[in-house]
């Protein structure tokens, strides 16, 4: 063997020193610090290798926990949806059964009424003694009372179901203000109080809107201020804001007066300044409330000042859009009666709707011809060609929504102008009667005017064919 070989196969110093470990060969100090090194090192990697194992176990068992906790937020997530979903469902029903119920109790309560103040309205129309005269006026404001409450109860539960919808068509704006100081006229000289109103000259003759909407916020925000105010009086004022934008309207009162820490109640529901003023005042405190609601779907906002027995003041400000002034034909066509000639049909089983329509048609210098139930008026109209039918919804045999059907699938014949005359006032009602072919719709009770603007329809006032 060469030197080279030799040198080649000499052993290196790790290996060197173990092989002189295991022979018991003497160990060199350098040889001894690279073993140590060594076992250290060997040490210092299975500590490692154990603590890899140890965490990798804790980081399985981490995950197995983390699984299981997501496995039990799924279930939690969908037994709480589950729940919600029930909820929802429960609440829809609710919302369905008080609908049914106001829709059965508004109708039930509106057809006596309907007679009540029907037949109180036909007895102001003949000739009364001074007493006569004044307990039908009593008869004719507490009824009127009682219509305000029942109907401010299902105005608010209409828009607390959302079911509240605003037309936005022409308004003349002078003509609905004038409206609510004619009504409320006598109210006030009954208690000697000023009723002014001031449009400001910017303000449009005419704007888009709802002007039943309108006209129900004023008569609630004057007939409050009428109501709270003993000397005085109330004015009624409108100006525009931001360049002709924004429509202001404002009723101002000089009457009792409402304390500042107050004031933030006024709009809540059922809610009076205190105990007393219901007492003496009555009320449902639902008129305020409703007024919002209103002006808010309108798009604007409401808020009252007021100082204790210097006054109060309520302006609400809604977007202001300029219209265009109807057509005129139709425009005369609705304030003028045009119907002498009418051949009307009412359609009515209940006795004393049917004695007071046909007393209010009489009034009106119309004669009609009447129905007991649809069924009835249906095999009239084959016979008959009548300008105008006048239908309750509900009648025994066939109701009114089924007997309009009937009609307007008549072939052959000149098709009458139907118009809902009933005790069902919801939203839902207006919409099965136009929905089942009727022209309009008026809930009782309602007055002789009402009726009237109900004859000047234009296409009855032109008496015009329409298809089946």
């Amino acid at each position: 063997m060469s030197g080279d070989d030799r040198i080649r196969n000499q052993p290196s110093g790790l290996a060197a020193a173990r092989a002189a470990r295991d022979t018991q060969a003497p160990v060199s100090g350098e040889m001894e610090i690279l073993l140590r090194r060594v076992e250290r090192e060997r040490q210092a990697r299975k500590q490692a290798e154990q603590l890899l194992e140890r965490k990798s176990l804790e980081l399985y068992e981490s995950n197995q926990r983390l699984q299981a906790q997501a496995a039990k937020l799924e279930i939690a997530v969908q037994e709480r949806t589950r729940a919600l979903e029930d909820a929802a469902a429960r609440m829809q029903e609710a919302l369905r059964t008080k609908g049914e119920f106001l829709a059965v109790v508004s109708h039930e309560i509106r057809t006596p009424m309907n007679g009540v103040l029907g037949m109180a309205q036909l007895l102001q129309m003949t000739d009364l003694t001074e007493e006569q005269q004044r307990y039908v006026e009593t008869i004719q404001t507490s009824g009127e009372t009682l219509l305000t409450i029942i109907n401010d109860i299902l105005d608010v539960s209409k828009l607390d179901a959302g079911s509240v919808r605003l037309d936005s068509r022409p308004v003349e704006l002078r003509a609905v203000v004038k409206e609510v100081v004619d009504l409320l006229s006598t109210q006030a000289q009954k208690k000697s109080l000023y009723l002014d109103m001031e449009i400001g000259a910017d303000v449009p003759a005419w704007i888009r809107g709802d002007a039943t909407r309108l006209k129900q916020i004023l008569t609630n925000l004057v007939g409050n201020a009428l109501k709270f105010t003993h000397a005085g009086g109330v004015r009624i004022g409108m100006s525009t804001l931001q360049q002709g934008q924004v429509l202001q309207c404002q009723v101002q009162d000089t009457g009792i007066g409402i304390p500042p820490d107050k004031v933030d109640r006024l709009f809540e529901k059922f809610s009076q300044i205190d105990s007393s003023i219901t007492r003496r005042y009555g009320g449902t405190g639902l008129g305020l409330v409703i007024c919002k609601r209103l002006v808010e779907g309108m798009g604007g906002q409401i808020r009252a000042t007021s100082k204790q027995r210097e006054g109060s003041t309520f302006t609400f400000v809604i977007p202001l859009v300029p219209a265009d002034e109807p057509g005129k034909q139709a425009k005369a066509a609705q304030t003028a009666l045009k119907a002498t000639n009418l051949k009307i049909l009412l359609v009515e089983d209940n006795a004393v709707n049917q004695m007071l329509a046909l007393g209010m048609l009489q009034k009106l210098g119309l004669n009609a011809d009447l129905a007991t139930d649809g069924a009835e008026a249906a095999e009239r109209v084959r016979d008959t060609s009548y300008d105008l039918i006048l239908m309750d919804m509900q009648m025994p045999r066939m109701d009114g929504l089924t007997a309009t059907r009937a009609i307007r699938s008549m072939p052959d014949i000149r098709q009458p102008r139907i118009v809902a005359l009933t005790a069902n006032a919801m939203e839902s009602d207006r919409d099965a009667c136009l929905a089942a072919g009727m022209d309009d719709f008026l809930s009782k009770p309602f007055k002789a005017a009402e009726l009237q603007d109900k004859l000047v329809a234009p296409t009855v006032a032109g008496k015009r064919d329409r298809a089946a």
